[in-house]
């Protein structure tokens, strides 16, 4: 019996903070039903469901504040964290947070895998296994292209990382070679797939012919500086067109909707969307913050990337390695955009060498390998 024919139930656990883990969770829930169309899938924000909504409130607080106001700290937390060894009494404790709820799903929904998008419940689930209390196949797919002590623990079965560079990080902690895969985070394979540039131009109300310009900042906005980038961007002085994109935040919506009535320049303002695959179709360049999804998005779609001040830690990171395969550029403060936008746009060549960058190491078919290699998970004894 293959697992195309199996009655799977597979578990996704995730976090509603941080857009970019429940965007890699649903995309891998459309990706394995194509693949097993009898799976029953279900995806769980660990934090909510394990741990409690108090405690939700008060991580995702944590996150949006120091990331905004102090990102000192949250530069502090992610490398204290980060030199956590897994055998610590430190990770033991972090490795309790939400352990009960979490045998009691187990116990009760009984999936056959589990998968986590989010760093926490990997450790919780590889501690439940060492306790002898489940042994429930599962695989981890970590959502940046930086390599984090958090992700890693010694009991996940499978590590599906974005990059040869993560794997490699991931192998020096300690798991063995066989059981992390570079399969690229995954992303909507509809990024892959060739669309029409002039044709949704038209569609969307703009010129063809103009340089386009996709200015994103993420599902929550979690941009520092955010308004001042897109008042800097919808007064460029070269002639282009802007599609902005806003995320959940209505009040910068609202803001950058207020800025495009003075506009020169044709400017598109949006709130959350889906259509992202469409935006950076066509789109020249994109003007973003470093998020691993966003940024495994602009790959696929082969789109030069911008990036403004990063997020300390995994941000960071995620900058460093796309100026390293030479797919991006970054600039440490918003007054920076213009002469570097200006720049590119004079410039076609260095644009073209931008897309390049992002040819080589793009992975637009990462949810079709990721989801073949977590159904490779199928224990023998599944109905």
């Amino acid at each position: 019996m293959t697992a195309q024919t199996l009655r799977l139930k597979i578990a996704i656990l995730s976090c509603s903070y941080g857009g970019g883990h429940q965007r890699v969770a649903e995309v891998l829930v459309d990706e394995l039903r194509q693949r097993s169309p009898e799976c029953r899938i279900e995806i769980h924000d660990y934090i909510e469901t394990c741990i409690g909504h108090v405690a939700n409130l008060v991580l995702t607080s944590f996150y949006f504040s120091s990331v905004r106001w102090a990102p000192w700290l949250y530069r502090w937390f992610y490398y204290a964290t980060g030199a956590i060894s897994p055998h610590s009494p430190v990770q033991r404790a972090i490795n309790t947070l939400g352990k009960r709820r979490l045998a009691t799903l187990l116990r009760t929904q009984r999936p056959d895998i589990v998968v986590c998008t989010y760093c926490l419940p990997a450790g919780v689930l590889s501690e439940l296994r060492r306790e002898g209390r489940t042994d429930v196949a599962c695989a981890t797919v970590i959502t940046d292209h930086a390599i984090h002590s958090q992700w890693i623990h010694p009991g996940i079965d499978l590590y599906l990382v974005s990059s040869a560079h993560v794997r490699d990080g991931v192998v020096a902690h300690g798991i063995a070679a066989d059981r992390v895969l570079s399969t690229g985070i995954p992303v909507s394979p509809a990024l892959g797939k060739p669309l029409d540039r002039h044709a949704l131009r038209r569609q969307y109300g703009l010129d063809p012919a103009l340089p386009t310009i996709l200015v994103m900042v993420g599902a929550y906005n979690l941009m520092r500086g955010a308004p001042d980038v897109y008042r800097r961007m919808i007064n460029l002085p070269r002639s282009a067109q802007l599609l902005c994109v806003c995320g959940r935040d209505e009040r910068l919506r609202q803001a950058v909707e207020q800025l495009a009535q003075g506009a020169t320049m044709p400017v598109r303002v949006f709130g959350y969307v889906r259509e992202i695959p469409e935006l950076m179709a066509m789109s020249d360049l994109m003007v973003s913050k470093a998020g691993g999804v966003t940024t495994s998005e602009a790959l696929a779609a082969e789109l030069p990337m911008v990036l403004v001040n990063p997020i300390p830690g995994q941000e960071e990171e995620n900058t460093a390695f796309l100026q390293a395969v030479g797919a991006a550029v970054a600039v440490p403060r918003p007054a920076d955009l213009c002469p570097l936008i200006a720049d590119l746009l004079d410039h076609p060549e260095r644009l073209a060498h931008l897309r390049e960058g992002a040819r080589r190491v793009k992975r637009p078919d990462a949810a079709v390998h990721a989801a073949a290699a977590i159904l490779s998970l199928t224990p023998v004894h599944a109905p």
